[in-house]
């Protein structure tokens, strides 16, 4: 799943990289009412990419404000 990741997103190679959009993606998911468990559980990388994009989406839309 992993090299899946990294050939969608060549940045996540780089470990500090990809924690840092994983805590994003689980603050978005949080904020959209899934729980921490659910979030753990995706294995999906096409979930995983919605998910990070959802995320920037909402953080550039935060930043517009």
């Amino acid at each position: 799943m992993m090299s899946t990741l990294i050939d969608a997103r060549p940045e996540w190679a780089d470990q500090d990289t990809f924690e840092a959009d994983r805590e994003k993606m689980l603050r978005y998911g949080t904020s959209i009412g899934m729980t921490i468990e659910d979030l753990m559980r995706i294995t999906d990388p096409d979930v995983i990419l919605w998910l990070w994009a959802a995320a920037e989406a909402k953080t550039l839309e935060c930043e517009k404000v």
